[in-house]
């Protein structure tokens, strides 16, 4: 609900908003994925437990019974083809790094088929009556998986993106965080963190005036607040020193979610989904503050060995 106060709020007429799956759900996913190779007692119960949680929520959140059914069918076939994935890992009792992405990546499609289908209940009592779309990013972004993780092979996406996005869409479109499909159109995942990544990704393939990440804290912290109670927002800072706090152990944006955004100089918004009101944190192209110091971070349980040649 307050997701979707927030994109209908949004004055712009076009918005790409990238969807990350309900908290704990990709966890208990996974946890299904390790259940099933140990053929664990309860693994049963485990799905009956995502499933009643996700009914729960539909339930709560739609009143046009329709778009209830309609969420909940194809919530359903999932379900039925999650469990005979399970039930053929349980068999040879490991898991293959394809089907442990296919486990994971539902979540995206549920949160994000959910909060679309609630964003159309909504529309229809907005004056603006924005036009709702759902995105499937499997459609969108293709990479390449390599030793240093996924890369995305951009002319592929961009011709992607302008099927999916023409001059002629307005509103909002839905898309699904964290998943994509390699170039032979199976389907796989940006990595842990990758809805964000997503995100800078999605941002970069339609040219976007800026990317905002919504998350549950107020902008970029100066230090971690629980060893600094007079820490405060870091107001703007550049793509530079967002990662080299990163690097160095604070709680900011991965560098690698960063890169698309940066090839595309778009500036990047950290606010808090739970506090709306607050401005966040600007990361661009420059610092934008006269600051000579933005921040101290720290990393724990680090030793230090130096070894010297002896003479």
């Amino acid at each position: 609900r307050r997701v979707a106060d927030i994109l209908l709020a949004e004055p712009a007429e076009r918005q790409a908003v990238v969807v990350s799956a309900m908290a704990r759900t990709t966890d208990a996913l996974l946890g299904l994925v390790a259940a099933a190779e140990q053929s664990a007692p309860d693994l049963a119960s485990r799905q009956e437990a995502l499933n009643s949680r996700y009914r729960t929520t539909v339930g709560a959140l739609l009143r046009q019974q329709n778009r209830a059914d309609e969420i909940l069918g194809t919530f359903d076939a999932d379900m039925a083809d999650l469990r005979g994935l399970l039930h053929s890992i349980s068999l040879v009792r490991q898991a293959g790094e394809r089907s442990r992405d296919v486990v994971a990546g539902y979540g995206e499609l549920w949160s994000s088929r959910l909060l679309a289908a609630y964003l159309g209940e909504r529309a229809q009592a907005d004056a603006r009556k924005p036009q709702i779309r759902w995105v499937d990013a499997r459609d969108l972004i293709v990479i390449e998986r390599g030793e240093m993780g996924p890369a995305v092979r951009w002319d592929e996406s961009r011709a992607r993106a302008r099927r999916h996005f023409g001059a002629d869409i307005r509103g909002i479109s839905v898309i699904t965080g964290f998943i994509a499909s390699e170039p032979d159109g199976l389907f796989c995942t940006l990595g842990r963190n990758g809805s964000d990544f997503s995100a800078s990704i999605v941002g970069a393939l339609v040219d976007a005036e800026k990317i905002t990440i919504w998350t549950d804290v107020d902008g970029v912290m100066s230090a971690d607040p629980n060893r600094v109670p007079e820490a405060t927002i870091i107001s703007s800072l550049s793509y530079n020193e967002a990662m080299e706090l990163a690097y160095f152990g604070a709680k900011v944006i991965h560098p690698q979610t960063m890169a698309p955004a940066v090839q595309r100089s778009i500036p990047i918004w950290i606010r808090n989904t739970f506090n709306p009101a607050a401005t966040g944190s600007l990361i661009g192209p420059a610092a934008g503050s006269q600051q000579p110091i933005k921040g101290i971070t720290s990393v724990d349980d680090v030793a230090l060995v130096t070894s010297r040649e002896q003479a």
